[in-house]
């Protein structure tokens, strides 16, 4: 059993080690048994197929796979103050993971760039995790003029994308370098304030 769980690890680690040298879209069963170093057939034991072992993978690198029982921990021992700081926090957080990032970053440039079942899939588990963060909004902007479902969509939405563009076609986006720490602290700071914003409009 230990040797089992071993060379499963093995496998999945190496999906992440393809990934990171080679780019989601050169992913396969060769590659993945070559960079874990063990035969090729143990994928189909452990894991069935290539694409279910990919899922095992990304569900445990997606930023929101990783902070959803994280964030039920949060509002159960009720470390902030209100609704308003959770989400920053929430947010400001995916923008630290996802700009330190990169097989992730790769993860969202496959998903953005394939007609995939298992990225639907995946991209359907994201959205249940993010309706769970917004539910806890909702009470507040009830019958306000603020959409902030909408805010959300556009503040998780830029945060892929400013981070996308200057990673791969650039280091400035509107002038701010997120090659420095000053520019990821002014862009952290930005989602505070647009939160903060949304919620005193209300």
């Amino acid at each position: 059993m230990k040797d089992k769980e071993l060379t499963k690890r093995k496998l999945i680690n190496a999906v992440g080690e393809v990934v990171k040298a080679e780019g989601f879209q050169n992913l396969k069963i060769s590659k993945v048994s070559k960079y874990a170093n063990v035969d090729r057939k143990l994928i189909y034991r452990y894991f069935g197929s290539l694409n279910y072992l990919v899922e095992v993978y990304i569900l445990e690198n997606d930023y929101w796979m990783i902070f959803a029982d994280k964030m039920k921990q949060m509002l159960t021992e009720k470390q902030f103050s209100g609704s308003e700081d959770l989400i920053t926090e929430i947010l400001q957080n995916q923008f630290r993971f996802f700009v330190s990032q990169k097989e992730m970053q790769r993860l969202i440039l496959w998903e953005l760039s394939m007609d995939n079942p298992l990225m639907r899939s995946i991209h359907n588990t994201r959205e249940s995790l993010g309706q769970e963060f917004l539910n806890m909004s909702d009470s507040h902007f009830q019958n306000g003029k603020v959409n902030f479902r909408a805010i959300a969509a556009l503040l998780v939405g830029g945060i892929y994308y400013t981070i996308l563009h200057t990673v791969y076609n650039g280091g400035t986006f509107a002038g701010i370098d997120l090659n420095t720490e000053n520019g990821k602290e002014e862009l952290l700071k930005a989602i505070g304030q647009i939160v903060h914003w949304a919620y005193q409009e209300v």
